[in-house]
């Protein structure tokens, strides 16, 4: 009998903004898996050492944008408040896609009912390959812009409104193909 062992690797992704020929200018800078633990201190560290590495300053971030983990925001020891020790005049932002998640949480019960019958239907036809072929041949029989519903994920907000305004210009052919198949959802 053989034990299976799971290895779970944490990575650390940086992407950096910068103003280039005055345009804002979006690059990779690395990507790393942390070795041990993924706290602060450790973010941190494997920072500040790619930059020592590259002879780059740690001044010249001016700002950083993370997501709301305490290890990422925590007011005493967390990486923002390291780097902030570091670099005094530093703005540090919260990423709003978790924010809008938040709020998302709180809908209203008719625009809930309305989302989850939204997503029920997508499910229903991604789901399924042959579906979402069939689908797909259908609108572009009658020259559809959208040939392709959109995924919901959950996290994203914006997902969200893609999700609906695909839904809505596609609703008469969404009804049309939905009972034709003789779908419940069909009504």
């Amino acid at each position: 009998m053989s034990q299976l062992t799971c290895h779970t690797v944490v990575k650390l992704i940086v992407v950096v903004r910068y103003v280039k020929d005055k345009e804002i200018e979006e690059s990779f800078l690395f990507c790393q898996s942390l070795k041990t633990t993924s706290k602060a201190k450790d973010v941190f560290d494997m920072i500040k050492d790619f930059f020592t590495k590259h002879q780059l300053h740690l001044d010249r971030i001016g700002s950083i944008c993370t997501h709301g983990a305490p290890a990422m925001l925590g007011n005493r020891s967390g990486f923002a408040a390291l780097l902030k020790k570091e670099i005094t005049n530093l703005k540090i932002t919260h990423c709003f896609l978790h924010r809008h998640a938040l709020a998302a949480k709180a809908l209203p019960p008719d625009l809930r009912k309305t989302l989850e019958s939204s997503v029920k239907v997508v499910n229903m036809i991604r789901g399924r390959p042959l579906n979402h072929r069939l689908f797909q041949s259908f609108c572009e029989e009658v020259g559809k812009e959208h040939t392709v519903l959109l995924y919901y994920t959950e996290v994203r907000w914006l997902s969200r409104g893609r999700v609906l305004s695909h839904l809505f210009e596609l609703r008469d052919e969404l009804q049309q193909f939905l009972r034709e198949a003789g779908h419940e959802l069909a009504e």
